[in-house]
């Protein structure tokens, strides 16, 4: 989706979440693959999430993924890096290589948007965690490498700076505003922007579960508000990708195809009948997809 010189790319944190098979995919479209087929018709972009759990994935699982959304010729994957390297803060060669083998693969089809870091809260602003994102930086050097910190002692002048430095970009997230979560940051480095939209809901970070952490739906208010910053930050690049995470229930869903709508300056997004059953208050923003005639594919047929 482009809007004047800026390419907006807007997409789900995971395309296999089970709560989407009630909202968006239809009764027989069940496997991964081709849910991915099927997800790629509508939107831009997806974060790559089995890659943050299985550090055995390869670039022939990439091929496979690659595969899947060849009809859809400039949609790209953000890969999720594995959580030994974000949350134990390990460096393992022959997980680092899976990796890479990854990037490379969709690189070479020029369908990688970026490797996605994501840190948790307790990765604080200190002197080992520095280096370890130095070191982070050198394993993937030649990839586009994003950062996701939740600790507000990283919201620091200096911090544009040293990310430079060492070969990284930092993603602005929208967190519920509990004390010490960092704030949205306006800072963009290079051309590509990459904003995660996680909900508001202050209770379930607090309570640390995942369904009730992720458990929240923007309203039109708060659309319009993200839909600001998005025009804020893209007087700053050419690319911007906008994920929302808020998956829980769905509501990711709802959402992205909401913000799609207002950075179409109110045309109406490509909605499924599945998507629309679940939140009727999408039809003001709503044209129907034909899913039939989506999931008599080419690709469906070889399944």
């Amino acid at each position: 989706m482009e809007k004047g010189a800026v390419s907006y790319l807007v997409g789900i944190g995971g395309w296999e979440h089970e709560a989407f098979d009630h909202c968006f995919y239809p009764g027989d479209c069940t496997g991964s693959l081709e849910k991915l087929s099927y997800y790629a018709r509508f939107f831009d972009t997806v974060e790559v999430r089995p890659t943050f759990w299985d550090d055995t994935l390869t670039s022939k699982d990439a091929s496979r993924w690659l595969d899947a959304v060849k009809e859809s010729r400039h949609f790209l994957f953000n890969v999720k890096l594995h959580q030994s390297f974000t949350h134990k803060k390990e460096l393992r060669p022959q997980s680092a290589r899976h990796v890479r083998g990854i990037l490379q693969e969709l690189a070479k089809q020029d369908r990688l948007g970026a490797l996605l870091v994501q840190f948790p809260y307790s990765f604080t602003n200190t002197s080992a965690h520095r280096f370890h994102l130095v070191k982070l930086g050198e394993v993937f050097s030649g990839f586009p490498i994003h950062v996701e910190f939740r600790h507000e002692s990283w919201n620091q002048p200096t911090l544009p700076t040293f990310l430079a430095e060492s070969g990284v970009v930092s993603v602005s997230v929208d967190l519920p505003r509990v004390k010490q979560f960092i704030s949205f940051s306006s800072t963009v480095i290079g051309e590509t922007a990459y904003l995660r939209f996680h909900g508001r809901n202050e209770k379930g970070w607090l309570l640390n579960g995942i369904d009730t952490r992720y458990d929240y739906l923007y309203n039109d208010r708060e659309i319009r508000e993200l839909n600001r910053r998005v025009d804020a930050l893209a007087l700053k690049c050419k690319r911007m990708i906008l994920i929302f995470n808020n998956t829980t229930g769905g509501k990711a869903i709802a959402n992205a195809f909401q913000l799609s709508a207002s950075l179409r300056e109110g045309k109406h997004a490509l909605l499924p009948q599945a998507t629309l059953n679940a939140f009727p208050h999408l039809l003001e923003v709503a044209s129907i997809a034909d899913t039939e005639g989506l999931l008599s594919s080419p690709y469906r047929q070889a399944i």
